[in-house]
Order: structure tokens, then sequence, then C-alpha cells
């Protein structure tokens, strides 16, 4: 019968027939394959996707290698002249490396930690310090931490090691006027209280806020002791906090004598070696916290206030230049002759006067004074442009 249908119509009902839907039993057949077969047919798909990732990334690995760089290759290396040794050409797995000095390993580590953590910084608070879209660089504290991200860390790590101070101290002055260490542990469970006196400090020398006083080690808690001081060691502070001179200190903890209860702390602000101002720190009222109060070089009160929560400046403190003012001024200006800007801190104790510590990032350059007036003051004194030889540039 179909060959009495003319041609044109056949092909016209063949091309229907092509596209027609399956009727509901050869539906219900497929599903019913589906259904018994799922799981094969699944391992198959997740198979191919396995195999064409594992393809692609082999290329896409292979294509790229020659453009990629190890910044730390496994060889090691001790001074900051020594180039890494690298002969052969390659590095881990054979992927092509330059050769870098430490200086130069350190330049590109230290700069992008710093660059992030300003930026961090500035996204996080809505001070004066930070608040404009151009980073003011008039102010102290924008100053200190442009400081933070061009100066090498590396020669600033013996100086705020609270141990390796001492070594500077007798290398500048001829002789050591830190605060006497009693014991270096290198953990704090080597702590015998049978070798201290009846009252001492006990420190960790890598960072800040890491201290314990012990007025009388009859009612001291040692294992509570141990327990923060093994924990505080175990902190990589200079990375947390963004001061990467903290970094490269060698960890430790020690002990030092106990000089008194309530000591004034006389920190000189010293910039390019020149003692500029003196804050002196000591704890006020009961619940008021610490007073801070400024003075100038010819021990005038100032009108510098911190904006800082727990500090206050007291006009009524009223207190007196310490008796060995001039040689405490005379060891600061040795102290920071080679450096931009450095905070030095001493006690005055029983007519001797000792060095507490150096710091180059005073509360990790984020310290606020009372209006953005005051940190400009500050910041006048420091010229960010005459940094010297031995750091980036």
């Amino acid at each position: 019968m179909s060959e009495n249908i003319p041609l044109a119509l056949r092909n016209k009902l063949k091309s229907k027939k092509k596209y027609q839907l399956p009727n509901k039993n050869a539906f219900n057949k497929k599903y019913e394959y589906f259904k018994q077969n799922k799981y094969k047919i699944f391992f198959y798909i997740s198979f191919a996707i396995n195999i064409i990732s594992f393809i692609y990334t082999f290329f896409l690995k292979k294509s790229k290698s020659s453009n990629i760089t190890n910044l730390f290759p496994q060889k090691s290396f001790e001074n900051n002249n020594e180039t890494i040794d690298n002969s052969d050409n390659t590095g881990i797995d054979g992927i092509p490396v330059l050769d870098y000095t430490k200086d130069q390993l350190l330049k590109m580590c230290y700069k992008t930690r710093a660059l992030y953590f300003t930026e961090e910084r500035k996204k996080q608070t809505e001070h004066y310090l930070y608040k404009y879209h151009d980073i003011n660089m008039e102010i102290i504290q924008n100053k200190i931490n442009y400081l933070t991200i061009h100066e090498s860390p590396d020669y600033k790590s013996k100086i705020v090691d609270k141990i390796g101070v001492h070594e500077y101290s007798k290398k500048v002055l001829g002789k050591d006027i830190c605060v006497p260490i009693l014991k270096i542990y290198s953990d704090a469970n080597e702590i015998n209280l049978d070798e201290l006196p009846s009252q001492f400090v006990l420190k960790c020398n890598h960072g800040a806020a890491m201290n314990i006083f012990v007025k009388d080690k009859s009612n001291f808690n040692l294992n509570d002791a141990k327990y923060n001081l093994n924990k505080w060691k175990n902190i990589d502070f200079g990375k947390r906090e963004g001061e990467f001179q903290y970094i490269n200190v060698e960890r430790k903890i020690f002990a030092e004598i106990y000089l008194k209860d309530d000591i004034e702390d006389y920190k000189i602000y010293c910039f390019h070696g020149e003692p500029k101002l003196i804050r002196v720190q000591k704890w006020g009222k009961p619940g008021m916290g610490k007073i801070n109060n400024y003075y100038t070089m010819d021990w005038k009160l100032t009108d510098l206030e911190t904006g800082k929560s727990g500090f206050y400046r007291d006009p009524d403190a009223n207190f007196e230049k310490p008796p060995n003012y001039d040689l405490m001024l005379s060891y600061a200006k040795k102290l920071s002759a080679e450096f931009v800007f450095v905070r030095v801190d001493f006690y005055d104790f029983n007519n001797t006067v000792y060095l507490g510590e150096m710091t180059f990032t005073p509360s990790n350059g984020q310290f606020t004074l009372k209006n953005l007036e005051q940190s400009k003051y500050l910041g006048s004194f420091l010229d960010i442009t005459k940094i010297k030889s031995y750091l980036f540039n």
C-alpha cells in the first residue's frame, strides 16, 4: 500500500516518524534499564571525569613548570651575602630555580607580609589613623608602619630580643646596663625555684606582654606559670602581630631580678639618634589604669595625651626628673644612633640606670594620641627618607 503513496509524501511521513516521542512502553523499558544499572552508569561517568581531570592537570602543570620559581629551595644559607648554591639549576621536583641571597628572600617575604598587615589594619579600623583613602604620611603611626615595611627586620632582631639586647648594650656602651638576668631556660619545665631568690620576674624574650612578676615565691603557683610561659613561647609573635623584627628571635624563657613594685618607667622617643620626648609611665589611682605623662627634654609637661583606654595624663602626678637623667639621655643617644626611630626604655633604681628594652613599633604602630594634630607633631621629628644603608630601600 505504501507503494501507492507519492514519493514526496512518503519522505514527509518518514521525517515525522523520526522525531516522534517514544511511546510509553519504550520509555518504561529504558527507565527499568536505568534503575537496574544506575550504579554502573554512575561509575563509568565518574571514571571518565577523573581521567579527563588527570590529563588536564598533567598538561597544565607541564606547560607552567618552566615559569615557576622556587623562592625557598631546600639548600640552606647562613649569612646575608651568601648566594644559594643552585649550580644544577633545579629545585624541588626538578622545578627551575633562580639564585637569591638571604637579604633578597627576606625583602620579598617581609615586605609582602607587612603590606598585607597594613592593608588589613586599614580595613578594620575607623580611627583617624586609617580612615582616609590615602594613608596620611604626616603622622607618627604611619611613618612607623612605613619603616616596618621598608626596614630590614634582620638587624633589629638582635636588639628586640630581650636576652640579645644585653650583648648590644655591651657593644655600644662597653658595659651591660640591662636588668640582670638570673637564669635562661629553653623550656619552662627547666625552672627550679630553689635556684631563684624570693622575688624575681619570668619573661619570654620574643615579644610583649609575656611577663610574670613573682613577689613571693612561697605563694607562687609554678605549674600555672610553666603552662603560660610555654604557651607564650610557642606563639610566633612577630608573624601574628606583623612586627617582623621578632620573627628571627630564638625563643627562650628567662628570669631576671625584681627591682621594686610600681617602678617608674622612662620611655625615651629617639629620632635619628636624638632623644626628643620622654614618657613617664606608672600605675595610677586604683581602677584608673596607668599614668602616661609626656615631658620635653628640659622636663616640662606637655599636653600630649594617649587615646588608649587604661592610660591617662595626670598633671597632678608631678613626676620629678630622675636623679640620673643626664646619664639616661647619654645612653639613649648612643643606643639609638644607628636608627631612624626607636624608643629606649629605662629604670632609675637605687642610683643605677637600667635599660629595660628597645622597641621599634610601640603598640604595634597603632598607639593613639588625643587627636590628629598630636600625631602630626610627633611625626614631624621623623624623616622616613633617611633610611640607613643596611635597610631596604
